[in-house]
């Protein structure tokens, strides 16, 4: 279906009430307002408008102003609960069945994913220029690329997991809009493949439309922000090659760069971020009930999520990331990463640094046999970080260990722990102060279990096992 009426941006806004009302329970799309699809518009207006409404969904609590970035902290080893706490996070830290990511994730998703719909199939209709039709189209390749790759991580293995040759389900793949209930289908879930397949497909062709047509803020899609985004994608895939190949490009043509912290104290207070590829923006406060400033720090914040006693002991003592970490009066522990940079319990997110990408590198090179280039790589971010070169040569299971608590070291608290340690199946170590036992890579917590409304509500789809 191409669409081909056009009006004014006034009615954006009624297809923004449409997408996000409720249908099926899978994509939840039932018009409040009946809307046919020769009503949507395709308005250049129009169609920024629901483009902006595609990011907004990003910028949701179920997805990065909270979950993302907090969830795989707790659920694995990286945070503990303060022993005073709101009860926020309780579920997970202890990995009580059915505690997981919120159910909003799923919910949320599909509706930024609709909205990425609309504007990739009326992007070519739309009465404007080329270069803005491929940046509408580009941008939202990007936006249903890493919304797909947020509910594969969530809930499905990895195409290498061990796990997945008992369970290969992924998610629902969706790649045409929903403008009302007639239109509303009851779809089953894709092969994990499947939906890594159609991720890797989007970004591709975003590369193409955004490679020098991008907005100039990393607060917007642009090419290095897909080429992260397919950089991770491969990193999870076990495509050793494509994800040291894309990581690369998104490093050398990011906005941002790798910075040293000698001479820079909180990359994470400025805004942007300076080693942001793409970061999100949050212009207005919100309040402290889904906020990472008040989940993380003392009062007038929750102050329930600790840096675990183990995240801590990782940092040498001359590593200038220890700075991030300061003792409140009570003797605990917080983390500096989320200070309320934009206003009351509100920060921007950073979504892909730079520094990622070079820890990809390196965990590419290791897989790859070169263990002198995977060392290389990890120095140059040591480097950044006040720490001189190792004093002896890692190699082997040493040299992976070291790769992932440096993974540990510098992304704690935005949202890797967990998905690192599910997608190499290992199994899951708690605090020693939470007193719980570890999760073994095949439990059936390692997936999070779907709302049970989405699956009541449509007979094709399947349930998590165990659930």
């Amino acid at each position: 279906m191409k669409i081909k009426s056009f009006f004014k941006i006034g009615a954006a806004f009624l297809v923004m009430a449409v997408v996000a009302s409720a249908c099926d329970g899978l994509l939840e799309t039932e018009p409040t307002t009946a809307l046919s699809s020769e009503q949507v518009v395709t308005t250049a207006e129009g169609m920024d408008a629901i483009l902006l409404s595609a990011y907004d969904r990003l910028r949701n609590s179920s997805l990065y102003q909270y979950w993302i970035p907090a969830g795989p902290e707790i659920l694995a080893d990286n945070s503990q609960l303060h022993p005073t706490n709101s009860g926020r996070m309780s579920g997970q830290a202890i990995n009580e069945f059915g505690s997981h990511f919120s159910t909003g994730v799923w919910s949320t998703a599909y509706r930024l994913i609709n909205e990425a719909n609309i504007v990739i199939d009326g992007a070519d209709a739309t009465e404007t220029s080329e270069s803005h039709r491929n940046r509408l189209r580009g941008e939202a390749l990007f936006l249903r690329a890493i919304g797909y790759q947020e509910l594969l991580r969530v809930y499905s293995y990895e195409p290498n997991h061990p796990m997945q040759s008992e369970w290969n389900e992924g998610v629902i793949m969706r790649t045409e809009p929903t403008l009302g209930l007639s239109q509303a289908q009851r779809l089953p879930r894709s092969t994990v493949l499947e939906g890594y397949e159609q991720v890797e497909s989007d970004y591709l062709e975003a590369i193409d439309l955004l490679d020098g047509n991008d907005r100039g803020s990393r607060t917007f899609a642009d090419a290095a922000a897909a080429h992260a985004g397919l950089a991770r994608l491969y990193l999870y895939w076990e495509r050793w090659e494509d994800a040291l190949y894309h990581a690369g490009q998104a490093f050398d043509n990011a906005q941002g760069n790798l910075v040293d912290y000698a001479t820079n104290d909180n990359i994470f207070d400025q805004l942007p971020n300076p080693e942001s590829i793409f970061e999100l923006s949050f212009d207005q406060p919100h309040g402290s009930s889904r906020s990472l400033n008040a989940l993380t720090h003392p009062p007038p914040g929750w102050f329930d999520t600790l840096p675990s006693d183990e995240l801590l002991e990782l940092y040498e003592e001359d590593d200038l990331r220890n700075n991030l970490f300061v003792v409140h009066d009570d003797g605990h522990p917080y983390i500096l990463k989320y200070t309320g940079t934009v206003g009351e319990n509100t920060d921007h997110v950073p979504v892909f640094r730079v520094a990622e990408m070079v820890l990809i590198q390196a965990e590419a090179h290791y897989e790859l046999d070169d263990e002198s280039s995977a060392i290389e790589a990890l120095e140059l971010l040591r480097s950044h970080r006040g720490l001189d070169a190792y004093e002896t040569t890692l190699t082997g299971e040493d040299l992976l260990d070291e790769i992932l608590d440096e993974r540990r070291r510098e992304l704690a608290f935005e949202g890797h722990r967990w998905f690192d340690l599910k997608r190499r199946a290992m199994d899951v170590p708690k605090p020693e102060a939470s007193a719980v036992p570890d999760l073994s890579y095949d439990d059936i917590r390692i997936l999070a279990p779907l709302s049970g409304t989405q699956v009541e509500n449509n007979e094709y789809l399947n349930q998590n096992p165990g659930y």
